[in-house]
């Protein structure tokens, strides 16, 4: 295991190694798999906004759209996210 690459697992393995509790280290690889998995859930969720918004000089945000305008200054455009709920 790579421990630049991946140091909890390799932080797992070393306390297996060094005699720690089979239990605690199954709880621990558990945990990492559900963080790894709620991890990626929320990388895919926000690969696309929902809409879009303008903002002003005082960045209020106006002019809601569902398609970005590309004409429009894009230092001005703030993409939004729905929000998304993880119940499982």
């Amino acid at each position: 295991m790579d421990k630049n690459a991946h140091p909890l697992d390799a932080i797992i393995d070393f306390a297996w190694a060094s005699g720690a509790d089979r239990f605690w280290i199954n709880n621990a690889k558990d945990e990492l798999k559900r963080l790894r998995k709620e991890i990626e859930f929320y990388k895919q969720s926000f690969e696309q906004p929902a809409a879009w918004a303008k903002t002003n000089d005082r960045n209020d945000l106006f002019d809601l759209r569902l398609q970005n305008n590309p004409y429009v200054d894009q230092t001005k455009v703030v993409p939004l996210y729905k929000q998304i709920n993880n119940e499982q």
